[in-house]
């Protein structure tokens, strides 16, 4: 009889406050160059400077100024020379009229001894009065909720405008801001800016908003995903002998896939992505063709001269044991040629024995539990063509019913149009999908390797049974996600009950 625990886990809430301070580092001297003086003063108004000029109170040095200093908004390209203790910065284009500016240097000053750096923001006005609102962003990602350094946050005049009127990006701990911000709405976007080109890119991780909004003065959360390829097809290699491997989107159905002209015999192995069969395809160059674009690969004649070989998980539970092939099999499998022994070397019994495109699928009512070879003899399974595997063991850990747990999940509402996730070290080891035809306010997860566990409910929307995330396309933002961490470890043979609060 298994054992039963009952926990009550809290959310794991990202929170939408933030607080400012500056950098420091150092654990001698830690204190970071002042300014003593500049021209303009900070807070200057009715200016209009073709340079600034920063006097610090030590000898300092530059870093990448190029990348660390920047004017906002960015009406005039920045030249910086340094002199000592002392940083001229030229001013190249127009300042508009009554527009407050911002100098901002983000770590691109330190000092010659410890190298401490810090933010440094000097305003000034070419109008009678200065700017005042602000705004503070906490960045990060919204399905694993941990907080990213280095995101660009922009504000736009339009959502279409190719480059932002402000930008910043976040410091270490995930939180960004801007200062000095005009009575103006403004369209955020907040990307990670992967290929540093300054403009947001449909493989960018990133959010927005999708209608302008006024800086408030206060803290928003933005939570960023990777929008999901939708139209090509892309990422594909030879996993020799037999297979090709990659990207297609499910939009594109798998009778518009053409190898060399023809059509591909293909699986999907999961919404993204499809496996082809190479059998019969003679070496030699690949030309993959989709209703959006055309992929040239290489399949060598050392590719196909690769022998045929099995693949394992080293912890397997359940019925049938599957085991993957690098090409797809013909259903005349030689089982007298399949052996599966145990750790005294007895023989599991086996049932039956099951292809589908390249796995094969052992069904045992016998295995136990323990450690296990599958040993397969030559010539004991061949591709479709002919080409046959050479001998090759297999080792595995098979786990029994009593060495498993159970994870019994009350959530803290019905859901209807949901998913739920159980995670484990970053990885979904089940899914479950509720509608308004199968609503849920508990669940059980069985048959569980012992360890820590993650769950996550996602908001199904538009009701497709995926995650979806980021869509600039449409536009709308990513589905919601809701992670519930520090649920209890599940121990062997034991029954863990958990309410999600």
């Amino acid at each position: 009889m298994p054992i039963r625990i009952i926990y009550v886990i809290p959310f794991f809430l990202m929170c939408s406050c933030a607080q400012v301070g500056v950098l420091s580092g150092g654990a001698k001297d830690d204190r970071a160059p002042i300014v003593r003086e500049s021209d303009p003063v900070a807070g200057a108004t009715r200016v209009r400077p073709q340079r600034i000029t920063l006097k610090f109170d030590e000898f300092i040095e530059l870093v990448n100024p190029l990348e660390t200093f920047r004017l906002e908004p960015a009406d005039a390209k920045l030249g910086v020379k340094l002199n000592k203790k002392e940083i001229i910065i030229t001013l190249n284009g127009t300042l508009k009229e009554n527009t407050t500016y911002s100098l901002c240097i983000d770590g691109g000053v330190k000092d010659v001894t410890e190298g401490n750096d810090s933010i440094y923001r000097l305003a000034f006005s070419t109008g009678n009065f200065l700017d005042s609102l602000k705004q503070h962003y906490l960045i990060g990602d919204v399905y694993t909720k941990k907080l990213i350094p280095g995101a660009s946050v922009g504000l736009y005049q339009t959502y279409n405008s190719p480059k932002p009127r402000y930008i910043t990006k976040s410091n270490k701990e995930g939180i960004a801001h801007l200062e000095n911000l005009p009575t103006d709405s403004f369209f955020i976007k907040v990307f990670l800016d992967v290929n540093k080109n300054g403009t947001v890119d449909p493989f960018e991780p990133q959010d927005a908003f999708f209608s302008a909004n006024l800086p408030q003065n206060d803290s928003m959360a933005m939570l960023l995903s990777k929008p999901r390829n939708s139209k090509r097809a892309l990422n594909f290699k030879v996993k020799a002998p037999g297979l090709l491997i990659g990207h297609v989107p499910e939009e594109i159905g798998l009778e518009n896939l053409l190898l060399n002209g023809e059509k591909a015999a293909v699986i999907r192995l999961a919404r993204d992505s499809v496996a082809l069969n190479l059998s019969g395809i003679n070496p030699g160059p690949l030309r993959l063709t989709s209703p959006y674009d055309t992929l040239d690969l290489l399949y060598l004649e050392r590719d196909r001269k690769i022998p045929l070989k099995a693949e394992i998980s080293a912890i397997v539970l359940g019925n049938p044991v599957n085991i993957q092939w690098n090409g797809f099999l013909s259903n005349k499998i030689k089982t007298d040629k399949i052996h599966i022994l145990r750790a005294d070397s007895s023989e599991v019994k086996v049932d039956s024995f099951l292809v589908e495109n390249n796995n094969l699928q052992i069904f045992s009512n016998f295995w136990g539990r323990g450690k296990l070879k599958v040993i397969f003899d030559s010539e004991a399974c061949s591709m479709q063509l002919g080409e046959k595997n050479q001998p090759q063991t297999l080792e595995l850990n098979y786990l029994a019913p009593s060495e498993l747990g159970t994870l019994m999940v009350q959530f803290p509402e019905e859901l209807k149009s949901h998913l739920v996730f159980l995670e484990k070290d970053g990885k979904v080891i089940q899914s479950k999908r509720y509608g308004n035809q199968n609503p849920a306010r508990k669940d059980i997860f069985r048959q569980l390797i012992p360890g820590e566990y993650h769950v996550l409910v996602v908001e199904d929307l538009n009701g497709n049974g995926y995650w979806d995330t980021f869509r600039p396309e449409i536009p709308e933002p990513a589905e919601p996600v809701k992670r519930y961490a520090k649920i209890p470890k599940v121990r062997a043979n034991w029954e863990v009950e958990v309410t999600l609060e």
